[in-house]
């Protein structure tokens, strides 16, 4: 990966309901290990879509961390980039993936959708209201993290675009 532009690492979800969680477990961690510089942020984006319109304009490379569902195992880890990320919004197992579907096609009516969008996802086992991760999420969360974790460094070891 080369370091050009701004980086934005957004985690998604909702702490009530289990292993929606997942993706903001991920950033709280990634938060903790990376500082914040002039083109990079990690933002907990929590459920709050189309709010986020500001943050994904700013990006040039949007890495989203989420649950998901991609029919495996719970606690598999995938990583879906381009127009692949598109159906899995459209499965909609938490009300933010419907926001997060309209902030990316709001950004890309109004020209500021940002030319590379990866989603790193976590098939989800529970999204009831517990509060508390499965223990298949649970497992699998420190390879998201881990896989986050390799295109942060990638983007930051980068030399700047001059």
């Amino acid at each position: 990966m080369i370091n050009k532009g701004n980086f934005l690492v957004l985690g998604l979800g909702n702490l009530l309901m289990n292993d929606d969680a997942a993706g903001l477990r991920a950033i709280y961690t990634l938060q903790e290990r990376y500082p914040d510089r002039e083109n990079f942020q990690l933002v907990d984006g929590g459920t709050l879509g189309l709010d986020l319109l500001g943050h994904v304009a700013w990006a040039d490379k949007l890495l989203l961390l989420d649950a998901i569902n991609i029919n495996e195992a719970p606690g598999t880890v995938a990583l879906i980039a381009g127009e692949d990320i598109n159906p899995i919004l459209t499965q909609r197992i938490s009300p933010h993936q419907v926001g997060l579907k309209d902030l990316l096609e709001a950004a890309e009516l109004i020209g500021d959708r940002p030319p590379d969008v990866e989603l790193l996802g976590i098939q989800y086992d529970n999204i009831d209201m517990e509060m508390t991760l499965s223990a298949a999420v649970e497992r699998g969360l420190p390879k998201l993290i881990a896989a986050a974790s390799e295109r942060i460094e990638a983007f930051l070891s980068s030399p700047p675009d001059l």
